[in-house]
Order: C-alpha cells, then structure tokens, then sequence
C-alpha cells in the first residue's frame, strides 16, 4: 500500500471524526439554546403556563426597623438589572442588586425643599441610558440622578408630582387631574386634562406610561384605564364592569389566586400603576383588586389576572408600582402593606430570543463561549484541511507506481 493510499485513509478518517464531533457539539449548543429560551423558575411541564411565578422578595438591608422598606410606594428597573425602590416615609430610595443583594441607599440627607434634596420621593423611572427622574410629591419637584447617581438637575413644577415616566426624551409628570409633559432638560413641553369623571377626565395617583406616542393613565378612583395622543387628546377609556373573580365569589366558588383567567369585563377597583412587558402588552397593578392584570394596549381589554390578597409569597396587599426587565423577563412590584417589593414572572411577557440570549450571556454557561467556539474553528480548520488533502492527486494518480 503506496505512503498516498495510506495518508488518504487517514484524512477521510480524521474528517469522519470531526465532522462527528463537530455535529454533537452542534446539537449541545441547540439544546442549550432551547433551554435558556424558558425563563429560570418556570415550571418544566409541557404546554402553556398558566400560573404565576414568584422569583423572589426584597424586604430591606438589615434587620432592624429602620434597615426595612416602610410602605414602599414606587419601583424602576436601570438597564443593568437594579431594582430601585422608594421609601418615601424615610425621604430615602433603596438599590438592590438583580440577585436579591442589597447594594445602597440613595438619599439626600434628612430630606428638605432645597436644591438636591426631596422630602416624599413618591414615585421614579429609569431612562435607557440609566438616567433616574423622581417626583417629589411634597416638594412638587423632578429631581434626575445619572447612572452613577450623582445628581444632574431638578425643576419645579404646578402640581402635585405623584407619578413620573420617562420615554422617547420626554417626561411625563402625573398629578391628580393633570398630566404635564416636558423635555428631559425639564422645558415643559405641553398640559392637559381636569379633575374629573368625564370621558378624558382624570382623578388619578401615580401610574402614567406612554410608548409609539400614546399616553396611557391609570385613572385610580375613577377605577379605569385611559388612553390618550400625544397631544392631549383622548382616545378611550375603560370603566367598571364585573369581574370574573366577584362572579366566582358571588357563586360560591374559591378563588385561583395564581392562575390567569378570562376577563372580558374586568371591573377594576383601584388600578394604580401600569408598564409595557416584553410582548407589547400592558400590565396593570391594582390596589384594592391585589393583583396584576394584562391589557390589550389597543382597547384596554383585561386578558388576565394574576395574584390575590394575603402576605405569603406571590400574594399581595396593596400593591401600587410595577416595571419591567425585558432581558430577565420579570416584573418588580411594591407590594406596599407588605413593606416589601416581590420579583415575578408572568406567562407569555417576554421576547424568548432576547430573553434566551441575555441568559446565555449571563449565566455561567458563558464561560464556556470561548473554548467553544475555539474548538469549532480548529474543527473547521480541520475540515478544510481535510478536503484539500482528499482532493489533491496521488503520486499514483499523476505519475504511476514505480517498478
């Protein structure tokens, strides 16, 4: 057997071989893909989840009163993951890391009316780029923090600010019948609505969003949702009808405290804050219904509830704040008469390639990258190599077998 027989036998061996390798390695890769597309702490059965996960509860940094959240009344999360939390009763807000951990305080001293201090933070958002606005409801100001919370500016303003959001460049300041609207330097840009129950009227506290230039009010004691342009001008608002729980109620049947449930005529009884998820919809909290319902942003339609009152894990009392992680694909939530703020998962709120390729990025399979896709590229070299040496001529083939 000729030196050109015996080295080809070889090739084709050693391309059979990493080709094989090359294919396992590919269907690991897939299964793991396919593994991180299911959010950590969803349950593994087959079919569609209907259920409520609770990750976990954030109660303070230490154990005594004072190192504890006391009616927390708003909650933001930074593009990194933090959970903001304000304590307004201590003129405080507390930063938790996305683990759980506690990370610090940011205050302003005993709390005050003048420049860089607030006496009631009562409500905050978080820009893209990290940027922290708080409405000062006692102070009636917007005071910003940048994203190492060191302070930029604050402005006044007419009214009472209870709620704030932050969106496309613009503030959005909610008071009880007004919404004021202005750049993110604080140049009012422009007003609208009245104390009110009219269609387009509000009677609200804190929960205002607006996205692809809408603005939607949780219009609280008017127990609806609204809808409004970005120029003021109404659109649609949702009111009171029954809901499915009272109608189990009044039935005699129990009640599902996790499991969602069709609300075609959702009648709300305190809707409070409200925030897009991941799949375009709106998720509304509601104080007084202790639950977390989803809405079509379009008709302001419940779709589902999740949640019901009491003080264990995944129940609420009183919660009045909600925001959203699209790369973990949970919500924070102050559950205030709890003093806490609970870190869930609702079914079908995120984007499954964003969601899988965050965890990806961020679990401790990432360590695994780089020999991974070092040993895919000796794997193609040697695929090439291969090829090269199954297609070049034998010394056979070109000049014969000497005698």
């Amino acid at each position: 057997m000729s030196n050109a027989t015996t080295a080809s036998r070889r090739a084709r061996t050693m391309l059979t071989i990493a080709i094989a390798v090359l294919f396992a390695l590919l269907i690991g890769l897939v299964v793991l893909f396919f593994n991180l597309l299911k959010p950590a702490g969803l349950p593994d059965e087959a079919g569609v989840d209907t259920e409520m996960t609770w990750v976990r509860s954030l109660y303070g940094f230490g154990p005594s009163a004072e190192e504890q959240l006391l009616s927390p009344s708003s909650v933001a999360i930074a593009p990194n993951g933090d959970i903001f939390v304000t304590d307004p009763i201590r003129a405080r807000i507390m930063i938790f890391r996305p683990d759980g951990t506690f990370r610090r305080l940011l205050h302003t001293g005993a709390g005050g009316t003048g420049e860089r201090q607030f006496i009631r933070p009562e409500s905050l958002d978080i820009d893209t780029d990290g940027t922290v606005y708080i409405a000062d409801s006692w102070a009636n100001k917007i005071i910003v923090f940048d994203n190492d919370l060191e302070y930029v500016r604050e402005w006044p303003v007419e009214v009472q600010a209870r709620g704030v959001s932050v969106s496309d460049g613009k503030v959005y300041v909610l008071d009880v019948g007004r919404v004021l609207v202005f750049d993110i330097q604080g140049k009012k840009l422009a007003a609208f609505g009245k104390r009110g129950q009219a269609a387009g009227d509000l009677d609200a506290y804190q929960g205002i969003t607006a996205a692809d230039g809408k603005i939607y009010v949780a219009d609280s004691y008017n127990k609806r949702l609204q809808q409004f342009g970005e120029d003021g001008k109404f659109a649609w608002a949702v009111p009171a009808t029954q809901t499915a729980r009272q109608v189990r109620a009044m039935s005699g049947q129990g009640p599902d405290s996790s499991a969602s449930e069709a609300l075609p005529d959702h009648r709300w009884q305190l809707p409070q804050d409200l925030v897009f998820d991941g799949s375009g919809r709106l998720v509304v909290v509601d104080a007084f219904g202790f639950e977390a319902v989803v809405v079509d942003p379009k008709t302001g339609k419940a779709q589902a509830a999740y949640g019901d009152f009491g003080r264990s894990d995944g129940q609420f009392y009183y919660p009045t704040s909600i925001d959203y992680d699209p790369r973990r694909d949970w919500f924070a939530v102050a559950d205030t008469q709890n003093n806490r703020v609970q870190v869930i998962r609702i079914p079908g709120s995120g984007n499954p390639v964003l969601g899988a390729t965050w965890r990806a990025v961020s679990s401790p399979f990432r360590y695994l990258a780089i020999p991974a896709i070092l040993l895919l590229i000796v794997i193609v070299i040697a695929l090439i190599a291969g090829r090269r040496v199954l297609s070049r001529p034998s010394e056979a083939a070109v000049g014969g077998v000497e005698s």
